[in-house]
This record gives C-alpha cells, sequence and structure tokens, in this order.
C-alpha cells in the first residue's frame, strides 16, 4: 500500500485494539511507491530531501511511533505487533518487552540462516550491523511494536532521499554506511521469498510467545475505521504535523544524544518578556503515550524562560507518567533544554539571539566562563584546506592561503594574547583539556560542529574545565556520517571557523576583561 494507506491502518488497529474491538494481530506490510517515514516527533524539514523525493516518486510520510527516518523501497517489508497489555503483564514498555518482542524474529532469521541477536535498546543485529530497527507506541490497553526487516538495500537512494548532502560523499563514503546495516541479500547471497521471510517470522512468534496465528482479513469496523482515517494521513497537515521554524523566528535550539535517543529542543522566545513563545521537542525517541509530547509541549507555551518552571512541569509530568521514555530519565530529557536557556541567557551581552544559538557552553554560564578570561582558543583540524601539508599536524605557518578560515582565526587568537591550538583527533582533545586542567587553564573557547559538542557534551563536563563552544559552518563529519574519522583524525573533507562569530566572542571577552580591571583599579 501507499504510505498513507499503511499509517492509516496502524493507527485503526492500535485504536480499536486499545478499544477491545480489534483482536491481537501480527500484520506484515510493505510500500509501493517507495517511501521515507520520519518518525513521530520528526520534522520532514530537518530529516527529509522533499524535492529529490518528489521528482522520483518517493512518499513521504510520518510514522505514528517515534525513532529516525526510514527509507522502504517496494524490496523491504515491515513486520507489526497489535496486542493487550495485559498479555505481557507490562503497563509500562521497558527494555524486557523490547527483547520478548524482538526474540521471535532472531529466531526467525535463524530458520533463515542467519545468526542474529537483539540489541539494546530495540534493534535486532547480525556481527554488529542493524538488519531490523523496532519502535513502539501505545493506546489505552494496547501495544503497536513495529520493526523492519532489511530484505535488500539501495544505499545509494535511502542517502539521497535522507537529509545527507550526497553530493560530497565519495564512493568509499556511501560503502561505510554498510559497516552499520545490513540485509538479507548481503548475508545470504541470495533473497529469499517473501512467502518464506513471513512463515519464518509467522513461527518465530508462534514458538516464541506460545500462540496460534490465524489469517484474517479486516474486520467490517476495521475497514470502517480505516476509510475514516486515510484522508487525516493523507494531508500535509498530518505529514508537517511538527514543523520547528527556528530559522525564521527568534528561537534558540539545542540537542542532547542520549544512550535511549537523539532529543532537540526548539525554543521560540519572547526576549522583552522573558517568556516562552513557542516550544518544540523532536528526536527519535520512543514516547508513551505517543501524544504526551504534544501535551507537554502544550503546557510549556506561554510560561516563563525560567528553569525552575520549567523544570517543575516537566518533572510533574515524568513523575505522574503522563510522559514515558524508556531509556531516557527526566535529567537527560532536560538537558537541551538547559542547554538552549543557556543561549538566551547570553543576550544580555548584546550578541543577537542568532549568534547565540550558535554557541555552546560547558562547565558554567557564559557568563562564568567569559568572566574567567579565556586564554586558550581551540581550532579544528578539518577546517583546514585539504591540501595543506599542516592538516593533520597541530601547528598553523598562518599563511593567509585564501579560503582557509584556519590562519585568520589563529591571528585572532594571537592578537588577543591567548594559546591557540589545532585538535586533530578526538583523543587529542581530551588530552589538551586534561593538560588545560593540570596547568590550571581558567578556561577556553574552542570551535566545533553542534553534532559533535551534543555527543561529546558530556565528555566537555566531565573535563571539569569551563569553556565556550562555537558552530562551525559547512558540512561537517556528522552530516557526511563520517564521524568516526573524525574522531581518529582522518577525515578528509573541509569545514569552515565562522570567523564572525568568534570576533564576537572574543571582543565580548575582551570587554569584561576590560571591566574587569576598571573596576580593580576603582578600588
Amino acid at each position: 500500500m501507499t504510505a498513507a494507506e499503511n499509517m492509516a491502518m496502524d493507527e485503526t488497529l492500535l485504536e480499536l485494539k486499545g478499544q477491545g474491538k480489534s483482536p491481537n494481530t501480527i500484520r506484515f506490510l510493505q510500500f509501493s511507491p517507495r517511501a521515507v517515514l520520519v518518525g513521530f516527533h520528526q520534522a520532514v524539514s530537518e530529516e527529509i530531501r522533499s524535492s529529490y523525493c518528489r521528482v522520483n516518486n518517493i512518499d513521504v510520510n510520518r510514522r505514528i511511533t517515534g525513532g529516525g527516518a526510514i527509507f522502504f523501497d517496494e524490496n523491504q517489508m515491515g513486520w507489526e505487533v497489535f496486542c493487550d497489555k495485559a498479555f505481557f503483564n507490562i503497563a509500562i514498555p521497558n527494555a524486557h518487552l523490547f527483547k520478548s518482542l524482538c526474540d521471535p524474529v532472531v529466531m526467525a532469521l535463524a530458520m533463515l540462516g542467519i545468526d542474529a541477536r537483539f540489541r539494546p535498546r530495540n534493534d535486532i543485529e547480525v556481527n554488529g550491523r542493524k538488519i531490523s530497527g523496532t519502535g513502539g507506541t501505545d493506546s489505552d490497553n494496547a501495544f503497536m511494536f513495529q520493526g523492519t526487516m532489511l530484505v535488500d538495500f539501495d544505499v545509494d537512494t535511502m542517502l539521497r532521499s535522507l537529509q545527507i548532502p550526497v553530493e560530497k560523499l565519495k564512493a568509499k563514503e556511501i560503502d561505510s554506511v554498510k559497516d552499520r546495516v545490513t540485509c538479507l541479500r548481503w548475508e545470504l547471497g541470495s533473497v529469499p521469498s517473501l512467502a518464506g521471510i513471513k512463515q519464518a517470522i509467522k513461527t518465530g512468534f508462534e514458538i516464541s510467545l506460545d500462540i496460534k496465528l490465524e489469517p484474517g482479513d479486516l474486520t467490517a469496523e476495521e475497514q470502517k475505521r480505516y476509510q475514516e482515517k486515510l484522508p487525516h494521513f493523507q494531508s500535509s497537515r498530518w505529514i508537517e504535523n511538527v514543523k520547528p521554524y527556528y530559522q525564521k523566528r527568534e528561537a534558540v535550539q539545542a540537542t542532547y544524544k542520549a544512550p535511549a535517543g537523539m532529543v532537540r529542543f526548539t525554543l521560540v522566545v519572547n526576549l522583552p518578556q522573558k517568556r516562552l513563545k513557542d516550544i518544540y521537542i523532536t528526536g527519535d525517541f520512543l514516547t508513551f503515550p505517543g501524544s504526551a509530547l504534544y501535551d507537554l509541549e502544550a503546557e510549556l507555551r506561554g510560561v516563563s524562560l525560567d528553569r525552575e518552571v520549567l523544570h517543575k512541569i516537566i518533572r510533574t509530568f515524568f513523575d505522574q507518567e503522563r510522559i514515558r521514555i524508556p531509556g531516557l530519565p527526566f535529567k537527560d530529557f532536560v538537558k537541551p533544554l538547559d542547554l538552549c536557556l543557556e543561549k538566551v541567557a547570553i543576550t544580555k551581552y548584546g550578541i543577537p539571539l542568532a549568534h547565540c544559538n550558535m554557541i555552546s557552553v560547558a562547565n558554567g554560564s557564559f557568563e562564568e566562563v567569559i568572566q574567567q578570561q579565556p586564554s586558550v582558543l581551540l581550532l579544528p583540524y578539518c577546517a583546514k584546506l585539504t591540501t595543506c601539508d599542516l592538516r593533520y599536524k597541530k601547528g598553523c605557518k598562518i599563511c593567509k592561503e585564501a579560503g582557509c578560515s584556519i590562519g585568520p582565526a589563529w591571528s585572532m587568537g594571537r592578537d588577543k594574547k591567548m594559546r591557540v591550538i589545532s585538535i586533530v583527533s578526538f583523543e587529542d582533545l581530551w588530552n589538551e583539556l586534561m593538560q588545560m586542567k593540570k596547568a590550571g587553564v581558567r578556561s577556553y573557547i574552542g570551535c566545533c560542529c553542534q553534532p559533535f559538542f551534543a555527543k561529546h557534551v558530556d565528555d566537555f563536563k566531565k573535563s571539569g574545565v569551563p569553556g565556550i563552544l562555537l558552530d562551525i559552518d559547512n558540512t561537517t563529519c556528522y552530516d557526511l556520517d563520517r564521524a568516526k574519522e573524525a574522531y581518529a583524525g582522518k577525515f578528509e573533507s573541509q569545514t569552515t571557523v565562522n570567523l564572525g562569530l568568534l570576533e564576537t566572542v572574543l571582543n565580548a571577552a575582551a570587554c569584561i576583561d576590560t571591566e574587569t580591571r576598571e573596576n580593580h583599579e576603582g578600588q
């Protein structure tokens, strides 16, 4: 069926199962035409190349479950379970439930000749590579749990459908996708018949859950409800349901990569009144119930931009189990919110909010770090020219080569009497932070991409050294899915230090330094 038809069917079966009007069901699904599906809490504009999908007849739609964006071509197959919560004697979804519902598919893969295993939080892998991603949601007294079965895999189309800058990818970078995922064809050398795959999964569920499955069509009520829901799932209102237009409004955004998934907060703010005009909480995590996040956003809108007030509202949702996110506790969930509030606080220095959105802070507020008078400037090797003979080394000749932003940034740092260091790998960054801590460095300014900071925010905090991190421009290793190479100091594409942003922050630091000296002299 089309993406809209499949999504309408999902909600129909879950809703009626939750109302006790539908039997426990296992459903297989396929898509025609091909489709990309964003998770329930994701924005199409952030995850999907809509223009490419439109030209190439690829449907775009939204799942009723959380998780990340996925590509479904005609060769892929999905499997879904609609079941009473009482069957598993579990009211709140947890890792045990996910494993119980993945084990039947692990067994099915064994029947097909593939040695697979469950990988927390909710994937099935073969030799460390994902072959099935899963997710779920609930409604009243029922769970819905779903998974994909990667039968064959069109890597090229998948990359072009999702928000990945493929024009900058090399062949080896496309091949690197295989480091993370696999499919039946790659593992077996051929594709089993769909009938054989379905039979193996059916048998796996019957044995693992000690049940007997009977084939069946839709009931009359299911068919009626499905027809009623279909227009909604075909509408742009559903597909574009999450729209964090932070580029066009006064807004800040921050991301935290937790073990249970990525959480992104976008706050649209009224600075004069210090109020939260609007809020979007997006990411690839799973929530129960599915609408809980929208309820939380509604309660936060219009609230004072006060950390304690915002935390209290969110804490109440968690404590009263009005929102349940497996593996994502309150303290991790609010981390990107706190980062957003820190960005808002930077505006007191006359820095425009648009610039504040590109600033992150570790081990203190912006004000606290600036008042410590940063004495070290950390610059990323990936912003050096790819032809530079010092690209993967610590130094810089300040050669003024056209297109290089490292030289001007290096000069800015030296003009402010700062020690300037080129960081060549994550281990090098950590070693420098530890040496700075040992040497008594009070604070530093660094340049890195937002995804890197989101991934390593806990590492920056763990170092104990106060720092301000400025976003870098252009395509980063994370956009290109080359974080592993960057981590080891082998990223081959070029980024750019945001020189205007760096100058603004360095000048703010200089102003604080001048005020501090004048205050001391006045005393």
